[in-house]
């Protein structure tokens, strides 16, 4: 029996020496399984450092290793080395003999021996292939013809041969589940935003961002966010399109288009300026009729004629004007040619508000009312027509 079970432990390193690859001392973490022997083909599967796997055919550049489901992958030789595989025998336990007390009783052999090797030899089994081996009996000297058909028929028990033929490889096997992601290879430029060129390929976007200010087709922005070129604001789902500015206050200034074709301006939360389909402008008014009218009436006409706002509605403190204060304003009035700075080519006649006698002055001093002047002159004209008309009378009475 012992000489069985020493041709037995002599057979188990022939039956179980297989190639693997493992990684190289440098690799700190895992080198990467490929679909196919190419750097950029999907990855299927990692082999961790510590970890090995076994070869299913080599290259200069490539091996073949199997992983989970029964399929296959490429490992990078440059980042591996082969090795044979070799099972580590199992050392032997020493086991106290167990001390038989005398009796009466006739001594009954235990061969202690053989049963602590058959079991260390189990142990080893069932490492490498999972099986129990019940029970061997004590069998009596065999000779050396029988010993060799025993151990042949352990091992073909024990193991499942099967047999390799080496050839050209077959087609690859259905593909398996996707690993985890690798490491992507990102490009780009400093301070740019980076986009994808391809799954796993980044290049620069038009978007520059120094960290503080944002430039989209430029390099050097001025503001929190410069464009250069056109920018487009199109609403698909509503009627309104539009630009809002909210300050930390809550006002929010506005431009806003609707669907009727009418831009409005807003400020402090409130419509300010709206332009009408028409082009009409109005100011403080959201339905402008001529084009350019204010909220208090007055307005521009269809001829580019000025008209004031002149409404009773609009007045209050109504009182007329007495020809005195119509002739002592008159009086004052000093009338002269200029030009603006901003228009030296053109030549005005006028007033200067600074001198201008109190009853036609604007409060600031900066500006004049032309109905003002009109008024006054309106006064003067007719006082002097009521006084023209009595002389006429008079001549007409001593005729």
């Amino acid at each position: 029996m012992r000489r069985l079970l020493g041709l037995l432990f002599c057979m188990l390193p022939l039956l179980s020496v297989a190639e693997v690859v493992v990684p190289i001392d440098s690799v700190e973490n895992h080198v990467n399984i490929r679909m196919s022997p190419d750097a950029k083909s999907e990855i299927v599967g990692r082999l961790f450092q510590g970890d090995s796997a076994a070869v299913v055919q080599s290259t200069p550049e490539w091996h073949e290793v199997e992983i989970a489901g029964g399929a296959t992958g490429f490992i990078s030789a440059d980042w591996t080395i082969l090795l044979d595989e070799v099972p580590v025998p199992v050392a032997e336990e020493e086991v106290e003999e167990p001390v038989v007390e005398k009796s009466n009783e006739p001594a009954v052999v235990a061969e202690t021996e053989p049963a602590e090797e058959v079991e260390q030899a189990t142990d080893v089994v069932t490492e490498s292939k999972q099986k129990e081996i019940i029970e061997i009996e004590p069998v009596a000297e065999e000779t050396s013809e029988e010993l060799v058909a025993d151990a042949t028929n352990i091992r073909e028990t024990l193991f499942e041969v099967v047999p390799v033929v080496l050839g050209e490889p077959g087609p690859p096997g259905p593909q398996g589940p996707p690993g985890p992601s690798g490491a992507a290879q990102i490009e780009g430029s400093e301070n740019y935003l980076m986009k994808f060129t391809a799954p796993t390929n980044g290049g620069n976007s038009q978007v520059f961002d120094d960290g503080n200010k944002i430039g989209i087709g430029t390099t050097e922005p001025k503001q929190r966010l410069e464009v250069n070129g056109n920018i487009q604001i199109h609403e698909r789902n509503s009627s309104v399109a539009g630009l809002m500015m909210t300050q930390s206050s809550g006002e929010t200034g506005y431009i806003m288009h609707n669907r009727a074709n009418t831009l409005t301006i807003g400020a402090g939360s409130v419509d300010r300026i709206t332009i009408d389909h028409d082009g009409n402008v109005g100011f403080g008014t959201s339905r402008p009729l001529h084009p350019i009218e204010l909220a208090n009436g007055a307005y521009v006409s269809a001829g580019g004629v000025w008209t004031d706002s002149s409404s009773r509605e609009n007045k209050e403190n109504i009182a007329e004007l007495t020809p005195e204060e119509a002739l002592t304003a008159l009086a004052n009035l000093e009338p002269v040619t200029f030009n603006y700075k901003q228009e030296e080519q053109e030549q005005y006649v006028g007033f200067i508000a600074e001198d201008v006698p109190e009853l036609v002055a604007n409060s600031d001093r900066t500006g004049l009312s032309a109905m003002d002047i009109v008024a006054v002159l309106t006064r003067v004209v007719k006082l002097q027509q009521k006084q023209i008309e009595e002389l006429e009378s008079r001549l007409e009475a001593r005729k």
